[in-house]
Order: structure tokens, then sequence, then C-alpha cells
């Protein structure tokens, strides 16, 4: 009986002690989230295509735990510049995760003048996904 008791306490503080563990893991973790984020959104900017791909890649991947609004100024600029169709389309997939009501509007605006087909549908897609209007063509 007495050899009972000493197992469910120790059991019962091994599980509190876990608990602790965890939550304090959980703001250490914040804080690497709240880092990446902000260093996904300087390498957004970085010249190199291969370490802005990856970046959007990570954004698109990882959106739930990430702070990447401050990118959306430049995945639209990449969106609209960019001569590189796969880069546009991960751009794009990167602001529908994001889905600021401006962006959207304005995807709204460029839908029609949009010359690539596939481009064109997926902005369709997207803006079908978020609730808005897709302009005839």
């Amino acid at each position: 009986m007495l050899h009972s008791k000493y197992r469910r306490l120790f059991v019962s503080t091994l599980l509190l002690l876990s608990f602790f563990a965890f939550g304090f893991a959980g703001d250490k973790a914040n804080a690497k989230w709240a880092k990446f984020s902000e260093q996904l959104v300087k390498a957004v900017k970085s010249p190199n295509t291969g370490v802005r791909a990856s970046a959007i890649q990570h954004m698109i991947r990882y959106y739930d735990s990430l702070d990447v609004y401050a990118a959306r100024y430049d995945l639209m600029d990449l969106f609209l510049k960019s001569d590189n169709p796969g880069m546009r389309r991960l751009s794009l997939v990167a602001m529908h995760k994001i889905n600021s009501r401006f962006d959207m509007g304005y995807l709204q605006l460029h839908y029609p003048y949009e010359k690539d087909n596939s481009i064109k549908s997926q902005i369709a897609a997207v803006l079908h996904d978020t609730g808005r209007y897709v302009p005839r063509h």
C-alpha cells in the first residue's frame, strides 16, 4: 500500500514537471518563430533567386506559425515584375496565404490584364477561395 502511494506521487510529480517543461519550451519556440519570420522577410528581398524561392516556400509551408505580413509588398513586386512563371506562382500562393484585402483587391483588378493563362487561372482560384468576385476576361 505504501509502495503504491510513492509510485503515484512519483508519477504525478513527473507529469507536473513535464507540463512545466513543455510550457517553457513553447515560449522559446515562439521566439524562434518570430526570428525565423524576420529572416524570411529579409530573404525575400535577396538578389539571389534561389534564396528568394526558398524563403517563399518556407512562408507557404509554415504560414500558420509565422508573421510575414511585412513581406507582402515584396511578394507583390516579385509577382508583377518577375519573368519566371514559377517565381510568380510562388509569390501568388504566398500572397494568398497572407490574404491581405488590399493585395486581393489588386489581384482582382490585375486579373483581366494577365497574359499568362496558367497564372490567370491561378489568380481566379485565389480570388474564388478568398470570396472575391472573379472578373470576366
